[in-house]
């Protein structure tokens, strides 16, 4: 019975018809469009927060990486009320709350370039977390003017409401994939098949124009791998086609300050080079190949590292 319960929790979220449904799509709509605004508005500046905020100096969303701190925080807390440790606890709820801004504000840089059922998750999970951290503002301020008993049954609903958002999170990393690689995997990043490490065809070295951005495909045990190439004299640039971030098509992106390919749905940029993230939402590398034409035809195998 209870883990029917929480499964129906993510269950009413499927559908874009129904109404709780409808009005999350629309305050999502209205929210993303105003951050897209406020993105144009700061320029670089910007851009640079939301790089930062979403992990990509990290090599994965940063998000998950400060949920522990108000979490953690606010659990100790309950525990040193149970302990009578007063000062202690009321020291942990307000750590909690300070800790809870850069945690949200780095949810938000993660939530703002999805959508669907994953956008609608997350504005649920972001709404309940808004709530909790409204019952521990509440639950400090009431501990500060000595309501104490006020003061912990507000805690004490705040940490539950974390723990049902607690379980939103989870079906956004684990159900639908927000945050993850989507290359984790593809046989270059495994490293599971020796056929990788060989050159094998990707294109004709005549489908490939000098500056321009083209595709191409290989197969490893029956594992179809798309490419995005691109030829600069006589060196050929080669990573895996597939976004890091969202899956998008590489090769149907643009290319961008030199050598960098932007992917078209939710702008991010890769050094062709190596793959590595220029800017967000991507967190994760985009693998890259070693690239030779040989016989009029494009060739790559993956990089040996080291």
């Amino acid at each position: 019975m209870a883990l029917d319960a929480w499964k129906s929790m993510t269950s009413f979220l499927d559908d874009e018809e129904q109404g709780l449904s409808g009005w999350l799509d629309g305050l999502s709509e209205r929210l993303q469009a105003g951050l897209t605004e406020a993105m144009e508005t700061g320029g670089p500046s910007a851009q640079a927060a939301k790089d930062f905020l979403n992990g990509t100096w990290l090599g994965h969303p940063l998000h998950p990486a400060l949920v522990f701190l108000p979490l953690g925080a606010w659990s100790t807390a309950a525990v040193l009320d149970v302990l009578g440790e007063q000062r202690a606890a009321d020291a942990s709820i307000g750590l909690g709350i300070l800790s809870s801004l850069p945690t949200a504000a780095a949810g938000l840089a993660q939530w703002h370039d999805i959508q669907s059922k994953p956008r609608r998750v997350g504005m649920a999970h972001a709404l309940l977390n808004t709530i909790a951290l409204g019952c521990y503002a509440g639950s400090w301020a009431a501990r500060a003017a000595g309501h104490r008993k006020l003061g912990i049954s507000l805690s004490t609903l705040g940490l539950g409401t974390t723990g049902v958002s607690g379980y939103l999170g989870g079906e956004l990393a684990y159900n639908l994939g927000v945050g993850v690689s989507r290359t984790a995997w593809s046989t270059e990043v495994e490293g599971a098949s020796p056929a990788i490490s060989e050159f094998q065809v990707a294109a004709p070295a005549s489908s490939l124009v000098e500056g321009e951005l083209s595709a191409g495909e290989i197969e490893v045990d029956g594992q179809k791998i798309p490419l995005v190439l691109l030829k600069r004299g006589n060196q050929v640039l080669a990573l895996n086609g597939t976004c890091t971030h969202a899956g998008g098509p590489l090769a149907e992106g643009k290319l961008v300050d030199g050598d960098c390919v932007q992917c078209p749905w939710h702008g991010s940029i890769f050094n062709m080079h190596d793959g590595t993230v220029v800017q967000s939402p991507a967190t994760a590398p985009q693998p890259h190949f070693e690239a030779r034409v040989r016989d009029g035809n494009v060739e790559v195998r993956a990089v040996r590292e080291g």
